[in-house]
């Protein structure tokens, strides 16, 4: 991916456009929040680096489809009010202010809080009307587990986006391709006809652990319960006739953060590993090369095949793998 400098050039170039009119304060509140915006793609542009997914036009994070790891938030107003949110992650749609008639907040300035086990605590706060005064616009999003509620401005994120098809448009070379972290709805072909205003957000879910914009969970025990996973290493036997097989593993808690490993790899067809888990987990080797591995923790025990696992092919004397369990 190239270096990140298209949206940074755009931000700079506007804050020197606004230099002469804005006064100190809003000149101060303008850079902060170009500040936020570059950061906050910087971060997603890590998030994004390297990736195997294959985005139809650009990176976008709320296309869930592509990136299950992350959720979809929609925010939409009507006639200046009436406000409205989703959040879909791949396991569906969760819907507040149904009916439009429970948001009670649902003014300039009103910092309206909800929960969704699947990204957290999280806040919608519309911080201003657009001039016609068809719906409320200006929405900031904030969520308890990133960064700490920190402000995210979405739509000068969502401008970064218009930017990109702008160039696309009348340009078509050197087009900043994102990933893009929100976005205007296109849904009726001008998101500024009508009386309804609508943005969309992607948001990583709880425990993602990714670098700059962790979402994790509480750990009081010294790890995160819920979905945890193990990464295991099988190396081939020297000699088939006789050698063991050697393993290798570490385990992660729900936040995806390393909680215990096997200390490299260890000789031998069973690996038991301790952890801050209640219970220990055991990886079981068999007789032969294709044979699955057996896995054990909390009084069950499972093959390494899938959909628990997904596994590799040997390759230089050794395969690799990822098991996910329940860990309480």
């Amino acid at each position: 991916m190239k270096a990140f400098n298209g949206p940074s050039l755009s931000i700079a170039a506007a804050l020197l456009c606004s230099l002469a009119t804005a006064s100190p304060a809003a000149y101060l509140q303008e850079r902060q929040a170009a500040e936020i915006t570059t950061a906050i793609l910087q971060i997603f542009r890590e998030i994004f680096k390297g990736s195997k997914l294959a985005f139809p036009v650009e990176p976008l994070a709320w296309d869930i489809k592509s990136n299950p790891n992350m959720c979809r938030i929609d925010m939409q107003t009507t006639d200046g009010g009436n406000c409205y949110a989703t959040v879909t992650c791949d396991d569906g749609v969760q819907e507040y202010n149904v009916g439009k008639a429970g948001w009670n907040v649902c003014y300039i300035g009103g910092r309206q809080y909800f929960t969704d086990p699947r990204i957290g605590d999280f806040s919608i706060t519309f911080t201003s009307k657009d001039e016609q005064g068809e719906g409320l616009t200006g929405p900031v999003l904030q969520l308890s587990d990133i960064g700490d509620w920190m402000a995210i401005p979405v739509a000068d994120l969502a401008n970064e986006r218009e930017r990109y098809w702008f160039c696309k448009k009348h340009n078509g070379v050197g087009c900043d391709k994102g990933p893009y972290f929100c976005s205007l709805d296109y849904s009726n072909n001008d998101p500024f006809k009508g009386r309804t205003r609508k943005w969309t957000c992607g948001v990583p879910k709880r425990g993602q652990n990714f670098k700059g914009l962790d979402s994790n969970m509480p750990a009081p025990n010294g790890y995160a319960p819920g979905s945890c996973g193990i990464h295991i290493t099988q190396y081939q036997k020297p000699d088939p006739s006789k050698d063991p097989y050697s393993l290798a593993a570490k385990i992660y808690d729900a936040n995806q953060n390393e909680i215990g490993n096997s200390n490299g790899k260890q000789l031998g067809p069973v690996l038991v590993l301790t952890t801050p888990l209640p219970n220990t987990f055991t990886i079981t080797a068999r007789n032969i090369d294709a044979d699955s591995l057996k896995l054990g923790y909390d009084g069950r025990e499972w093959d390494a095949i899938a959909p628990a696992c997904s596994v590799g092919a040997y390759d230089s004397g050794k395969r690799e793998m990822d098991c996910g369990f329940p860990c309480k």
